[in-house]
């Protein structure tokens, strides 16, 4: 047995709040993918791309036929998705936490999850800049005047 590669993306990244994904659109339009998958496979493949997304972690799939089959719009029908499930799952691979990811639907999510923690910071330093402030300005009110 081989040894599964790590996760592309840490377990606790989630970004199940973001309704935007961002697309490298001359990435994904120059693709093999596009040129070479047929239409149900595409359309399975983009819709799991668009999952992963809201998934946790944040651009991965679980490995399960009946899952991929909802998450691809397959329904309760797993034989149909079957037929498309090679082309679907184009460039996923299955990591050592038994998921499935994409490099570059990983890659897309790390930057969204720093920028979302980078965002959440200062957020929390101007609280505090703001609440000494506020506590500064009381410590004033009650100064006795000389």
């Amino acid at each position: 047995m081989t040894d599964l590669p790590s996760p592309f993306v840490p377990a606790e990244v989630d970004l199940s709040d973001f309704p935007f994904m961002p697309l490298d659109v001359r990435r994904f339009r120059d693709s093999r993918l596009v040129a070479t998958s047929t239409g149900d496979e595409f359309m399975a493949w983009m819709l799991l791309v668009c999952a992963s997304w809201h998934q946790r972690p944040a651009g991965s799939l679980p490995d399960d036929d009946i899952e991929l089959a909802q998450l691809a719009d397959f329904g309760r029908v797993v034989t149909e998705w079957q037929k498309v499930r090679t082309g679907a799952l184009y460039g996923w691979v299955k990591c050592g936490d038994g998921r499935l990811y994409h490099a570059h639907v990983a890659e897309k999510a790390k930057e969204a999850w720093e920028g979302k923690l980078e965002h959440q910071w200062k957020r929390e330093c101007d609280r505090i800049r703001k609440d000494n402030k506020r506590r500064e300005e009381q410590q004033q009110e009650k100064l006795p005047f000389p």
